[in-house]
C-alpha cells in the first residue's frame, strides 16, 4: 500500500472529506489530492500534523499497520527458537551418551589392565563434558 492509498483510508476511516482534511491542515484540497493520488508527497510537517489528525504515529502513517506482517515475523522467531532448543537437547542427550561409553570403555579397559587406553579414555570423556556445557548453557538461554 502507498503513502498516498494510506493516508486516504485514514482519512476515510476518520470520516472526513478531503476539503475537511485540507481545512484542518491549513492546506489546498488539491494538495489533499495530490498525495493521496501518489502525485505529489507531503513534507515532514505536513507528515507530522497528518499523524496528529488522524491519531496514529508517523511510522503507520508512512510505513503502515504491519500487524499481520509483524506476527508472521514474531511466529517464524518462536518455531526457530523451538528448532534450535531441540536441536540443543538432541545434542545434549547425544554428548551424554557419548561420555556415558566412554567412561563404561574405562572400566572396561581398566579391568583388563590396559591403564594408557583407559587414560586416553579418560580424557575424551573429560574433553566431551565442555561441549555438553556449552549446549547446556545455550538450551537455557533459549527461551
Amino acid at each position: 500500500m502507498t503513502l498516498g492509498e494510506r493516508i486516504k483510508e485514514y482519512r476515510t476511516n476518520n470520516r472526513m472529506s478531503q476539503e475537511d482534511l485540507a481545512e484542518k491542515m491549513n492546506v489546498s484540497r488539491q494538495a489533499i489530492t495530490k498525495w493521496e493520488s501518489d502525485k505529489g508527497v507531503p513534507d515532514i510537517d505536513n507528515l507530522i500534523q497528518l499523524s496528529r489528525i488522524m491519531n496514529i504515529t508517523i511510522d503507520e502513517l508512512v510505513l503502515g499497520n504491519n500487524n499481520e506482517q509483524t506476527s508472521a515475523i514474531e511466529e517464524q522467531a518462536v518455531k526457530q527458537r523451538n528448532e534450535n532448543k531441540w536441536g540443543c537437547l538432541i545434542g545434549i542427550i547425544g554428548f551424554s551418551i557419548a561420555i556415558v561409553c566412554w567412561i563404561i570403555s574405562c572400566i572396561c579397559n581398566i579391568c583388563n589392565g590396559y591403564n594408557t587406553a583407559a587414560i586416553l579414555n579418560a580424557f575424551c570423556a573429560i574433553v566431551l563434558v565442555f561441549p555438553i556445557a556449552l549446549l547446556l548453557k545455550r538450551y537455557l538461554d533459549i527461551k
